[in-house]
């Protein structure tokens, strides 16, 4: 049985023009410790999900941007430092 080959990774011919409102949108990404190409990918990878979420349900027309997108966050308790007050 043959192997498949493995997959080769594709160059990077997307450039995208930098304003400042996009590198302040980049930095806020990457305050969580990713990369730069991580940052921008998974923004194109979620962003691609909520469009394609929003046709398949029917929100919009395939295609076509929503006015509005909204996201869910769930609560993410952090514990918290004991009082040293005495």
């Amino acid at each position: 049985m043959a192997t498949p080959k493995p997959t080769r990774r594709r160059r990077s011919p997307v450039s995208v023009p930098r304003t400042d409102e996009f590198d302040a949108a980049l930095a806020t990404v990457m305050r969580t410790g990713m990369t730069k190409a991580d940052a921008v990918r998974l923004a194109v990878q979620f962003l691609a999900h909520g469009l394609q979420s929003a046709w398949d349900a029917g929100a919009v027309p395939d295609g076509t941007q929503p006015r509005r997108m909204l996201m869910r966050v769930e609560r993410q308790d952090t514990p918290q430092l004991a009082d040293q007050r005495e």
